[in-house]
């Protein structure tokens, strides 16, 4: 218990460090994005519990082969097609597509020739921390 009154979640919000609504609405226009620009476009601004990105990929561009163990990421393609594996299953998709990729699967991401432009949305990460070997 807090002198401020109760547990953390429910005055939390007062804080404006905490709380990201005292900057009003997040929105980003896919439209705005310059088709020439590769990688993250794109990020939600740090400080809540979720992170998203917008990614652009050219055509023929690729995410490569990679396993990430710590969270699970859904996947929105917004623009172009492309090629998301999934443990070694291909799953193709285009604009309006939307994929799950559980966090331990080895996945990669590529575009196909018209380029892909889609989202990211996954819990944040816990910082990096240093172990001992």
């Amino acid at each position: 218990m807090s002198e401020l009154g109760g547990e953390p979640a429910c005055w939390a919000h007062l804080d404006d460090e905490l709380d990201l609504r005292s900057e009003g609405p997040i929105i980003v226009d896919v439209a705005d994005v310059d088709p020439m620009v590769r990688g993250a476009v794109w990020s939600l601004p740090h400080g809540g519990d979720l992170d998203a990105n917008l990614v652009r990929l050219p055509g023929g561009d690729e995410i490569g082969r990679h396993t990430n163990d710590e969270v699970d990421v859904f996947v929105v393609a917004v623009a172009g097609s492309g090629v998301v594996l999934i443990d070694h299953h291909e799953v193709r998709v285009t604009a309006g597509s939307a994929c799950l990729l559980p966090r331990g699967v080895e996945r990669s991401i590529r575009a196909g020739a018209d380029g892909l432009t889609y989202f990211t949305v996954h819990g944040r990460r816990s910082g990096l921390t240093i172990v001992a070997r």
